[in-house]
């Protein structure tokens, strides 16, 4: 069923990718961004309703999964693109946001879901929860950050050509994108912390060992410093272009890295079989 309401959350995304393109081809239907803007809230719910559904069909077990990832970091980059929008009124933003959320979705509408059943009782811990919602939150601002740096690059390659065209006018200046990339690289750094200090309590009930070398611990604490050192370089005085360069560089070493821990078996113990995982510690 969960899959179901996903595949009409997902046609709502492509309706309202749809309006956001109008708008930004002819910024003179602001009617187009306001639909795109309702038509997004509107999957967004849609999208939270499948996830309820999805909790109530598998006991939240897909969340450790790439599939459950996916839908996870969907509804809350459009959770935070729909909370931006309503204080930075970019809806051209919208343009580039709705499409990138459209394809990062459109893996999980096919195949079989998973295979129902109830989380282990050690994974039921409120810092779980915490842990996965703030992780997954971080990724979605930094992917956020990631179109940002996108539409600053193409509006940089503009001014610097000095063209003044159609692209130049449908895109903030360059001081407005500067600034919305520092505030959501730093925002998602943030988030992103508390998921660590979350996962450093979860690991430390389950495993009774705060930090064991696994794989996904690694990955993570070195995606947290990479971001760290981008925040103070920001305050060094990096900005501009290098700083988009570095947010696109960071955000594809980050998602590269989170699929490559999901789709090799058997490389993290981050995968929702912590009963299991204790059972053999305690053993």
């Amino acid at each position: 069923m969960s899959i179901v309401i996903l595949r009409i959350a997902a046609a709502l995304y492509a309706v309202a990718a749809a309006a956001y393109i109008v708008f930004f081809s002819r910024p003179r239907h602001r009617r187009a961004a306001t639909a795109g803007f309702w038509v997004l809230a509107a999957a967004f719910t849609v999208h939270a309703v499948a996830i309820g559904v999805g909790c109530s069909e598998f006991g939240g077990a897909e969340f450790f999964g790439l599939r459950g990832g996916l839908v996870l970091l969907v509804w809350l980059l459009t959770g935070a693109y729909l909370f931006l929008q309503r204080y930075y009124k970019l809806p051209t933003i919208g343009a580039f946001v709705t499409p990138l959320a459209l394809v990062v979705l459109l893996p999980t509408l096919f195949g079989t879901p998973g295979h129902p059943g109830v989380a282990p009782a050690t994974v039921r811990y409120p810092s779980v929860t915490l842990h996965i919602l703030s992780a997954v939150g971080g990724v979605a601002l930094f992917a956020i950050a990631f179109g940002v740096a996108i539409m600053y690059l193409l509006q940089e390659r503009e001014v610097k050509g000095k063209r003044f065209g159609a692209l130049f006018s449908r895109l903030p200046s360059l001081d407005a994108l500067d600034q919305m990339i520092q505030r959501l690289v730093r925002a998602g750094f943030v988030v992103y912390t508390i998921a660590l200090i979350a996962g450093t309590i979860t690991a430390t009930a389950v495993w009774n060992s705060a930090w064991s070398w696994d794989p996904q611990q690694v990955v993570s604490l070195a995606i947290w410093i990479l971001y760290g050192a981008m925040v103070q370089l920001r305050h060094s005085g990096w900005h501009g272009r290098r700083y988009a360069l570095m947010t696109l560089v960071g955000f594809v070493i980050l998602l590269s890295s989170m699929v490559s821990l999901k789709i090799v078996p058997g490389v993290t113990r981050h995968a929702g079989d912590y009963g299991a995982r204790v059972s053999e510690i305690a053993q």
